[in-house]
């Protein structure tokens, strides 16, 4: 299960847990949990002083790296000022005759380290994880310089306002609510997958186009790069939880494929529809990439075709890669919906992914959306 997707599935089952009746079994098992993450978290602290410093590990860290591929790469570290103002340290693989980097985060090793992984096994992990991911080609980014072959790679992401003003300083962007539109240039290929290169003010200067004609371009050709996606909450939790149980059966008896497919139904089945919010009909709203998907928002008629003969929807931020849709009926509350946006922000969604803690509504009649 990739990162996004479980990320994304620990996200709905929170959601879906917070509209299930409070049942006093259920609150005391929540606290009993929390209790055990308090723990840990001093426990960790403790163990903290043990270890070496971030600093100490990633020159150990980048030492044996360079010492395992020789020559054959330049490797430098580099501190790299993520979305949302979040910092973190990055591995930088530079292949020669090559325009663009690899980069490895390395905090999230660092962690392992801090929980007693050995740094040998650290190393071999963080090599055998950019060995995997190596590409086979070399990307050539000559086309950049060219505005005229940009233009058509133009997209846009929707990132937090207030948490990106300092990176708003050196960016295009649009208010949009209390988001801002900022542009980027998409990157795809079969091992690349999808990536970007944010637009800064230095390459407008460079290609010489304006601020207003290049947002423009960038929401108008959007739709077509990245195409909106939109799953029904109970279809994607089907296929996490048959996923996750297909990942603890052994392997089927030959002849037994078939009976083994049928009981992953059930149990997938099942489950689910112990999990669903009764009456809530909750939709996923991304694109086909997953890739900085809450800007789907932004694609004119999206939402009017959703929202069909409903008198609207709730809209819930849950990262930037992607927002949840509840159908209006009526009974939510505002308090509620703002709470449960603020617990799976602060539970499930890595710092660098948050989009925002507010709740927007877009109303079939008013056919735009604005904050709760």
């Amino acid at each position: 299960m990739s990162f996004f997707f479980s990320c994304l599935f620990k996200i709905c089952c929170h959601i879906i847990y917070t509209y299930q009746s409070g049942d006093p079994q259920n609150e005391r098992a929540s606290a009993h949990i929390q209790e055990n993450l308090i723990l840990l978290s001093h426990l960790k602290k403790e163990k903290r002083g043990k270890f070496m410093s971030l600093e100490q590990f990633v020159n150990k860290v980048k030492n044996a790296v360079c010492a395992y591929f020789g020559e054959e790469l330049r490797i430098t570290v580099q501190k790299i000022m993520k979305n949302n103002g979040i910092e973190m340290t990055g591995l930088i693989f530079m292949e020669k005759g090559s325009d663009i980097a690899a980069t490895i985060y390395l905090d999230s090793y660092y962690e392992e380290y801090e929980e007693g992984m050995p740094l040998g096994e650290v190393v071999r992990m963080l090599i055998r994880a950019y060995e995997e991911h190596r590409p086979a080609e070399k990307l050539n980014l000559d086309f950049f310089r060219d505005y005229e072959q940009v233009r058509t790679r133009l997209a846009c992401r929707l990132v937090n306002l207030e948490k990106n003003r300092d990176l708003l300083e050196q960016v295009p962007h649009q208010v949009w609510l209390d988001l801002a539109v900022v542009p980027c240039c998409i990157l795809m290929g079969d091992e690349l997958g999808c990536a970007c290169i944010l637009i800064r003010y230095v390459h407008m200067r460079r290609w010489n186009v304006g601020e207003e004609e290049l947002l423009a371009e960038a929401r108008a050709n959007m739709q077509q790069i990245l195409r909106p996606e939109c799953v029904p909450m109970k279809n994607f939790l089907y296929e996490m939880m048959r996923h996750a149980v297909a990942q603890q059966l052994p392997e089927a008896e030959p002849g037994k494929e078939a009976e083994q497919e049928e009981l992953l139904d059930k149990v997938a089945g099942l489950l689910v529809s112990r999990r669903e919010a009764d009456g809530k009909e909750m939709f996923i709203l991304s694109n086909t990439q997953h890739f900085y998907g809450a800007a789907v928002l932004l694609y004119p008629d999206v939402l009017k075709l959703l929202v069909g003969n409903k008198r609207g929807f709730f809209i819930l931020p849950s990262s930037v890669h992607e927002v949840l849709l509840l159908a209006d009926t009526g009974g939510e509350r505002r308090f509620d919906l703002y709470q449960m946006v603020n617990e799976v922000n602060e539970r499930n969604v890595p710092p660098e992914e948050f989009l925002s803690d507010s709740v927007y509504y877009f109303d079939r009649k008013e056919g735009r959306v604005r904050i709760l």
